[in-house]
């Protein structure tokens, strides 16, 4: 076994060598003879210098756990790794030359896996979102934000509009009452993003969601429309109703915490308070409206246009702005929903039986996708299977 390991850190350090053009004469003999012994010393190669493969090499290496592979490794050669351990690491050294290709190639070499072996091992993780959003302002101009500072003053005449520390924040700098001017919040799958309106009121939203809002108030009422989902803190102002419209109800409030859940695909629309007082009202199919206390949520039925009244513990539907998936007796169709906008996935249940399974608990929601369902599937009779990546099947485990 001595042996083979040496001799295999030896090609791939010739390896190495070899794409990186620093091969001298001798050792390029020696790597043309073991190329010539066998077909996929060849196709290793041609493998190792594809272009087309090399993002698939990339997040295959980004999903390497470096530190696992070499203790797995140390067990299996035993007494030798004293003696190859300095050359193994000089192999890593090397490798840094043409990390991403390369580590593949060694590991391989080493362990005498086949690439295909090696990738069927290496765990499948789907990542978590991020805090970003696109700006439109009122002229049309989109701007993407993120991690990176924006002072956009010179914007939007009035207002001062600066993006820090992953939050937009809008600054009324003259309050002559002007016509409204208006800029729209996109926030796209697997994104959501913090904002400060003019008046002060916060406003966090969720993924695969839009805020319209006007930059600078009118005194007499503030409104902003919403489609998707938005978690609101209002700031009081008796002579300002703050009204969120969306497509099926409007919220009107003068100072409150709610979050508000209206997606264009989805049939209810949920409005949950969490502390003062709202009047929803629908706006279209009846006249009926509902004031609502803390703990409070009005469910308005799209398909029968009838409003329900829950009792809920309320701040848990706020939850996911502090980076928390928070389930309470929730049926796994509408988990996995809101799983596939923040991860960015597409679900597919192949038993219609697993839709009905309730899940309660509270999970990170900036972990990746497979913990999470690993802890449903201890609790559940559920099974996840992940493809590519973006695609999850969902069954139920045969009994």
């Amino acid at each position: 076994m001595k042996k083979r390991i040496h001799s295999n850190i030896d090609i791939s350090r010739l390896l190495t060598l070899h794409l990186s053009g620093e091969i001298n004469t001798d050792e390029q003999i020696v790597l043309d003879n073991w190329l010539m012994e066998n077909e996929s010393h060849q196709q290793l190669l041609q493998d190792l210098v594809s272009k087309e493969l090399y993002k698939d090499r990339q997040a295959l290496i980004s999903r390497i756990d470096m530190t696992k592979e070499w203790t797995t490794f140390q067990k299996k050669i035993a007494p030798e790794k004293e003696v190859i351990g300095a050359n193994w690491m000089s192999v890593l050294k090397y490798a840094a030359v043409i990390a991403l290709p390369l580590l593949i190639g060694t590991y391989i070499l080493i362990q005498d896996h086949t690439q295909e072996d090696f990738i069927a091992n290496i765990p499948v993780e789907i990542e978590p979102g991020v805090k970003k959003a696109q700006l439109v302002l009122s002229n049309g101009e989109r701007i993407e934000l993120g991690e990176n500072a924006l002072d956009l003053s010179l914007k939007e005449k009035s207002v001062n509009i600066e993006n820090k520390n992953q939050s937009l924040n809008y600054t009324t700098t003259d309050n002559t009452n002007e016509k409204l001017v208006y800029n729209h919040l996109l926030i796209g799958r697997g994104e959501e993003y913090q904002l400060v309106l003019a008046d002060g009121t916060k406003v966090w939203l969720n993924s695969e969601s839009k805020l319209t809002y006007p930059i600078q108030f009118a005194d007499n009422i503030r409104k902003v429309e919403l489609e998707g989902e938005g978690y609101f803190e209002v700031t009081k102002n008796p002579n300002a109703p703050f009204i969120v419209k969306t497509k099926q109800i409007n919220i009107e409030v003068l100072g409150t915490s709610f979050n508000v859940s209206a997606y264009q695909d989805e049939e209810l629309m949920k409005t949950t308070l969490v502390e003062g007082s709202v009047k929803v009202t629908a706006n279209f199919g009846t006249d009926e409206a509902r004031i609502i206390k803390p703990d409070e949520q009005v469910v308005f039925d799209v398909s029968t246009n009838e409003m329900i009244l829950n009792y809920v513990n309320a701040k848990m539907y706020g939850r996911w702005r502090e980076g928390v998936f928070s389930f309470e007796e929730d049926n796994l169709e509408e988990i996995m929903r809101k799983l596939s906008r923040w991860y960015d996935i597409k679900v597919f249940f192949q038993d219609n039986n697993a839709r009905d399974y309730h899940f309660s608990g509270k999970l990170p929601r900036f972990e990746n996708c497979n913990d999470l369902f690993e802890m449903i599937e201890k609790t559940t009779n559920v099974k996840f299977e992940i493809k590519n990546n973006e695609t999850v099947l969902v069954s139920t485990r045969k009994q």
